[in-house]
């Protein structure tokens, strides 16, 4: 009997031993290859001719690798080394047909060298599989617009109309043929500030987004007024003021700090009333940005002068831009970014405790996070492009932003820590200044894919569905995409580039 139980007991330790090795088995099977995941981190950090060598080694050690081609094909597509990305992309579909993913990319990389037959012929037959949601979106931002985008008619009438001048003089306009920029969605999502240069100067304005009815603001002729931003209660505006530079647009999708423009940054009630400085002494200083508690404000300066004469940074930052953080009164000053580049456009995450902003690595422009409090900024973009005007998403999980890859500025979403990017407009055009409603459902932004720059919403709870995008493949024709690129490029003749 004692040696029936000690027989069983011993069978029963081994049948678990066994389960526990066969598990193990099945998730080191499941697990990502450790080579292909350095490989993967070298792309994001940058290093991507390490990242090939990696990938290659593991190549060499396995030909049969599908994961390992793939990841090849996109190290080659970020260097722009179009013929070796698509050897490697069609190795990769060769030995995994069924991934949608490989069939994207290598539709995308025919897309962007011109190929577009082939990239066509390649997301049609993607489209007669059932897709996954991230690759459909992938494929409509590729194609146009990931989400459902409407045009918002902030010009109001086309008619022309009259105005007194702050001077009292009567003046004639129309709002067809100027441009409305720098839009801020209020946190409750009903109301819409803007920037329009429709009187010859900019002015901010604003639009009740449930009636369209629209208010101006400010009424100065000498001046310019834009990059609005609504404090977190939605009752007062921060903005920027500067001497007006005879109706160009204003501002640039990043400014210099080696540009002599003096800006000051101004708070007023969100009805117009009560305009009052915030920072009141020499220096540019501009894209101010509410703390989530309201009480501080985040923005970029180059170099103001501190009340007692000194200069912060002034050993080596008198024509960059820094990030400083300063209370609404104008009281406790904070240097928080100390660069010999310059440091732009602040966006506070939801928890308060992080700022991201955009810094300049090698002539180009990256996105970077810091502690609200100081500190090392860690950078979270790593390519060839410039990346600009960060903005967080209201649970402060992703970043939404624009991007100059493939030579055209378009709007990206990345996770907040710099992974998972993903396009969100390819539409013929430019796109700047991403603004997010308090329930993060709409995201307001300007474009001049009407020509003008205009206003436009996204609605992120409308993504492009499958049925809509077949049609939209249909309707692609080569000799139009040519006009569309062509439009495309014309656009950075305009101020903003």
């Amino acid at each position: 009997m004692c040696y029936d139980l000690w027989n069983h007991t011993n069978l029963k330790i081994i049948r678990i031993t066994v389960q526990i090795f066969s598990l193990c088995l099945i998730l080191l099977a499941c697990g990502e290859d450790p080579a292909i995941k350095r490989g993967k981190e070298l792309v994001r950090t940058g290093d991507t001719a390490a990242a090939i060598q990696q990938f290659e080694s593991v190549i060499r050690q396995n030909s049969s690798d599908a994961e390992a081609y793939y990841q090849l094909g996109l190290a080659y597509e970020e260097l722009k080394d179009a013929t070796q990305a698509t050897d490697a992309f069609k190795n990769a579909q060769r030995l995994a047909p069924q991934r949608p993913e490989i069939a994207l990319a290598l539709g995308r990389l025919h897309w962007h060298t011109g190929n577009r037959d082939l990239a066509i012929s390649q997301f049609q037959n993607l489209l007669s599989n059932s897709l996954n949601e991230d690759v459909r979106l992938q494929l409509a931002a590729l194609t146009g617009d990931a989400y459902h985008v409407q045009r918002l008619r902030t010009e109001g009438s086309d008619d022309y109309e009259q105005t007194f001048t702050e001077k009292g003089n009567m003046m004639t306009f129309t709002a067809k043929y100027t441009d409305d920029y720098s839009p801020a969605i209020s946190p409750d999502g009903k109301w819409l500030a803007f920037a329009s240069n429709r009187l010859q100067n900019a002015e901010l304005y604003l639009m009740d987004l449930n009636t369209r009815s629209l208010r101006q603001l400010t009424h100065t002729d000498e001046l310019d007024e834009y990059m609005p931003a609504f404090s977190p209660d939605g009752k007062s505006l921060a903005f920027v003021t500067e001497r007006t530079r005879g109706g160009m647009m204003l501002p640039p999708v990043q400014a210099s700090g080696s540009d002599p423009s003096s800006a000051s940054i101004y708070l007023m009630d969100v009805d117009g009333r009560n305009q009052r400085p915030v920072i009141d002494i020499e220096g540019a200083h501009r894209a101010p940005v509410f703390s989530p508690d309201g009480k501080r404000i985040a923005f970029e300066s180059r170099a103001p002068t501190r009340e007692n004469g000194s200069t912060p940074g002034d050993a080596n930052n008198d024509d960059t831009l820094e990030i400083y953080i300063i209370q609404t009164d104008g009281t406790n000053q904070m240097q928080l970014t100390h660069n010999t580049v310059d440091d732009g456009h602040p966006t506070w995450a939801p928890d308060g405790r992080r700022i991201a902003f955009t810094s300049m690595v090698e002539d180009v422009y990256q996105i970077f996070v810091i502690s609200a409090s100081g500190g090392t900024a860690k950078q979270l973009t790593f390519s060839n492009a410039s990346h600009y005007q960060p903005t967080f998403s209201r649970d402060g999980k992703r970043i939404i932003y624009i991007s100059s890859v493939h030579n055209h500025y378009t709007l990206w979403m990345m996770n907040a820590d710099g992974t998972n990017k993903t396009q969100l407009t390819s539409h013929v055009g430019a796109h700047f200044e991403p603004s997010l409603s308090g329930d993060g459902k709409t995201l307001v932004f300007s474009s001049d894919r009407s020509d003008h720059m205009r206003i436009y919403l996204m609605d992120l709870a409308q993504p492009i569905q499958e049925a809509e995008l077949k049609a939209r493949l249909a309707g692609l024709k080569p000799h139009c995409i040519s006009l569309a690129t062509a439009a495309v490029g014309a656009s950075f003749t305009r101020d903003f580039s």
